[in-house]
């Protein structure tokens, strides 16, 4: 993650996700939030992503390793 403080965050609401077997692929389209008084009804919808079955259990495994981060500091 980068280090940079002034670098915008943007909430995730929703997303949508799914393989597309014939080209062997996980596409990804976030949902996101892009000011504060905005609703989850009305978050922005971005384009989709393709990654790779390795790439998706790489992402897994990131987000595991993330969660595992946050759920020790939470318990200290």
């Amino acid at each position: 993650m980068s280090d940079e403080k002034n670098e915008s965050v943007y909430p995730i609401a929703n997303w949508d996700m799914g393989p597309i077997v014939e080209h062997g692929v996980i596409v990804f389209r976030p949902h996101y939030i892009t000011s504060p008084g905005q609703s989850l009804e009305e978050a922005q919808i971005s384009r989709y992503y393709a990654m790779t079955l390795s790439q998706a259990q790489e992402l897994k495994g990131a987000l595991e390793n993330a969660i595992a981060m946050l759920e020790s500091q939470q318990g200290e």
